[in-house]
């Protein structure tokens, strides 16, 4: 028999059985289904997460959402972190600490001053050089009289692309291979239109403050407060420092300083 004949009677079988084009049919149909409910989950999903962007609810610092809802033109960007360091007893053990944390944060080795010195509370090894970002940056080392040791990183960058998210995420990651994160900070300054209506009060009624001081030098204020809303896990209540000073006659400088203990 030829292969066209054998075709044909195949073609004929499934075309005369009603199963077997219900059951195709049927996968058919599946398919399709589950395609349509997979592309409606996606794009569910993508919707949602924009309109968390948007919100600032999530994927933001909370001082990064700060600074977009005041308009502030950034200048500097500071991040810091302390981390409590093991088996550490004197410079000799200390020095390579630093020199491997200036490494990770891409630090030249030769880049810098290194200074060793004796201080009331202890001593103290401080490198502080400019890294191939030409960021700032000071890397203190502390042995206390008491024996303890801890390692203190701070990075300072410039201008209006200075990222504060990206900033704390590498300055924590840095410290978290060298021991037990204490604390970290994050200080943020720049200059603020004053020609609007701008009330440092008004910025910080949305938060959930449990503390809040409020200082007033003639046209300069100073709040100190405590709120869970600019921590970056934003539940345990955090210290945060807010200043405007007058520079000129219509513009501002506002610092906002943040720690997460």
């Amino acid at each position: 028999m030829s292969r066209e004949c054998v075709a044909e009677e195949d073609l004929f079988a499934e075309v005369a059985s009603p199963a077997v084009s219900e059951e195709g049919l049927g996968r058919f149909c599946r398919r399709v289904l589950l395609r349509l409910i997979l592309t409606w989950t996606i794009l569910m999903l993508l919707s949602y997460q924009f309109y968390l962007l948007n919100e600032k609810q999530v994927l933001s610092h909370p001082v990064e959402a700060f600074v977009d809802y005041t308009g502030l033109a950034v200048h500097t960007v500071t991040v810091g972190v302390t981390v409590e360091l093991a088996n550490i007893k004197t410079f000799t053990d200390l020095k390579p600490q630093l020199i491997r944390a200036g490494r990770l944060m891409g630090v030249p080795t030769d880049a810098g001053v290194l200074d060793a010195r004796v201080e009331s509370d202890g001593r103290v090894l401080s490198w502080t050089a400019i890294d191939r970002k030409d960021r700032h940056n000071t890397i203190m080392g502390t042995i206390t009289e008491s024996g303890m040791a801890q390692l203190d990183m701070e990075m300072t960058d410039w201008g209006p692309d200075a990222k504060i998210e990206d900033s704390n995420t590498e300055i924590l990651l840095v410290g978290g291979r060298f021991g037990k994160v204490k604390s970290s900070r994050t200080q943020v300054e720049g200059m603020l239109d004053l020609s609007q209506d701008v009330s440092p009060e008004k910025w910080v009624q949305t938060l959930r403050l449990v503390d809040l001081k409020v200082t007033k030098v003639g046209s300069a204020v100073k709040m100190q407060g405590v709120t869970p809303d600019l921590a970056q896990g934003r539940k345990k209540p955090v210290p945060f420092t807010l200043s405007l000073v007058p520079d000129g006659p219509n513009k501002g400088r506002v610092t906002l300083s943040v720690e997460n203990r």
